[in-house]
């Protein structure tokens, strides 16, 4: 979803970023979005839930921010990749290991969904292996994950079962995501 928003319009990100763009090693950038995470994951498993979405939300800010001066600043290299696409891995794992042990997510309700989370970013990299080119596509990705999961967890403050019913949604956008990159892959590839 924000993908695609983003490729419609990329000047908005662009303008909203420029006042924070300065020159640094990204690589700084990315591992202080794992700390976030990190963070976040933690405030989760204990059930600071509001703390734990702001971190949530900072971490998808600095996702964001590493690549945007890496571009500017033509810092973009293959180990900056090979880290910013690996740490966001971890970075997941992180956030949702936490909320799978939130006392209030029945366990294997977290695992699945972490699960899921995998494989769609697994599919993009698996894409990427076979055609030199990344796949970001499809419903859900990871933008849109951090972002509706800040928002059910904010919605805990009104709705006490919110964080709950995010994680539901993002296994079910998750999955659906994971089926639609699987098929791209497939028929990218059975064409080859």
């Amino acid at each position: 979803m924000l993908v695609d928003f983003n490729k419609k319009y990329p000047n908005i990100r662009k303008r909203l970023l420029k006042p924070l763009l300065f020159n640094c090693n990204p690589n700084i950038i990315t591992f202080l979005a794992l700390l976030a995470a990190m963070f976040s994951g933690y405030l989760f498993y204990i059930d600071h839930i509001i703390i734990a979405s702001f971190l949530l939300l900072t971490n998808g800010f600095l996702d964001i921010l590493d690549g945007e001066i890496a571009k500017k600043f033509n810092r973009q290299s293959k180990l900056g990749d090979f880290l910013d696409h690996s740490i966001d891995r971890i970075a997941d794992i992180f956030i949702f290991f936490g909320i799978a042990m939130n006392p209030d997510i029945p366990i294997l309700l977290g695992f699945v969904t972490i699960l899921f989370v995998l494989l769609v970013s697994y599919m993009g990299t698996q894409y990427q292996a076979l055609t030199n080119k990344r796949l970001y596509g499809g419903l859900f990705g990871r933008s849109d994950r951090i972002l509706f999961m800040f928002l059910f967890g904010i919605g805990s403050l009104f709705f006490g079962k919110s964080l709950y019913y995010g994680v539901w949604f993002v296994l079910i956008m998750s999955v659906i995501t994971f089926l639609q990159r699987f098929y791209k892959s497939y028929e990218s590839i059975k064409n080859m």
